[in-house]
């Protein structure tokens, strides 16, 4: 995995590799709703050259390279492209600065304000071995999942420590790569500093992002999955949607499913899984800058899951459950570790409250505090 470009290999290489080797046989075009809006084969685009709208209409999933019988990545290619167009000043991308990890505020920290969401009351950045890593996304929309998994975690690491952080990801994916490399040096300089050993995530971006990066640092980057011990039994008939950054590993799926089976979960595959999972709409930071995207995406992905005739969706990337929740389709969508702990969050209204952080006059002063330079 690149860090640079969000997907497998790096640089404009990709493009050449495509010219060089696709043959058109339409496979990715199949599965990707973004090549059938192009209407060109991988081999033309690469020809010519991706566009800007294009690049950033990308959800960078990887599906096309999962399902390429060439082992090529329209998606690296597309993600070469964002990082050429915000070097060159050719793309916007400061009109969405309110997504960046690195400023004094953003729009998870905004939230957590606006909505009374602090962990001051846990070991925040202590020094010591282990750290639990939620990721930005369940720090700020899934405090009760956060807060019962570091208690969880304190059982096996009494002295664990709760880190705030985001992993840097949406820099890279948005084409920042320098400002990318810039944080996640910024991140391996305090896991340092606090002397962590054994780095926990939750999240699969967070995981992928960080696993390669720290280990020349001699941390151990860790699912919370693998050392999961116990949990709350159930019985439900459940389908897992998998998460696009675990797409070629497979870590996560294999985890959480082993831990819901032991628990007697049973479970129906949806018809996309593992390596072919479709994405959420979130990937690529595209429910952004194609929202239009997003939502064929979200629709595409929850039209399989109802077909499967279960009762719970259950995702183990939280962007993918908040995605699903806000849409009513008669089947509960949860996070794993809602399952795991005992819990029942509904998430169905995460996103109506992050909307009316910009509505009426505060929100104006809003979204003035998140865009200030």
């Amino acid at each position: 995995m690149d860090v640079a470009t969000g997907v497998t290999g790096g640089g404009d290489g990709f493009r050449e590799k495509i010219k060089e080797n696709c043959t058109a046989c339409g496979r990715c075009t199949a599965s990707c709703l973004l090549l059938q809006e192009i209407g060109e084969a991988p081999l033309n685009i690469a020809g010519r050259g991706p566009t800007i709208e294009e690049a950033f209409s990308c959800n960078l999933c990887e599906l096309c390279a999962a399902v390429c019988p060439e082992d090529l990545s329209p998606a690296g290619m597309f993600a070469a492209k964002r990082i050429e167009a915000v070097a060159n000043g050719e793309f916007p991308i400061y009109d969405y600065r309110y997504l960046f990890p690195d400023r004094e505020l953003n729009i998870c920290k905004l939230y957590r304000e606006k909505y009374n969401i602090d962990y001051n009351d846990l070991p925040i950045d202590q020094k010591g071995e282990a750290a639990f890593f939620p990721g930005c996304t369940m720090l700020t929309y899934a405090p009760a999942i956060t807060r019962a998994a570091f208690n969880h975690l304190q059982e096996l690491w009494p002295y664990i420590s709760l880190l705030t952080d985001c992993c840097g990801k949406p820099l890279y994916q948005m084409g920042l790569k320098e400002r990318g490399e810039n944080y996640t040096g910024y991140i391996k300089k305090k896991l340092k500093g606090l002397g962590v050993r054994v780095l926990i995530t939750a999240c699969p971006n967070c995981f992928y992002q960080l696993r390669a990066e720290l280990a020349p640092a001699g941390i151990e980057v860790r699912t919370i999955y693998e050392i999961w011990e116990d949990g709350k039994a159930g019985t439900s008939l459940i389908t897992v949607h998998d998460s696009c950054p675990d797409r070629h590993e497979g870590i996560f799926a294999r985890q959480v499913r082993g831990v819901l089976e032991q628990l007697g979960y049973q479970r129906v595959e949806m018809e996309h899984h593992g390596t072919t999972t479709f994405c959420c709409g979130s990937g690529g930071q595209v429910s952004h800058f194609r929202p239009d995207l997003a939502e064929a995406l979200i629709s595409r992905r929850l039209e399989e899951a109802k077909n499967t005739g279960v009762g719970i969706l259950v995702g183990y990337c939280l962007s993918c459950v908040l995605n699903f929740a806000r849409i009513s389709t008669g089947i509960k969508v949860r996070h794993a570790l809602d399952l795991l702990l005992g819990l029942d969050e509904d998430y169905h209204e995460i996103k109506e409250r992050v909307r009316a952080l910009f509505s009426g006059p505060e929100g104006e002063e809003n979204w003035r505090r998140v865009m200030a330079e």
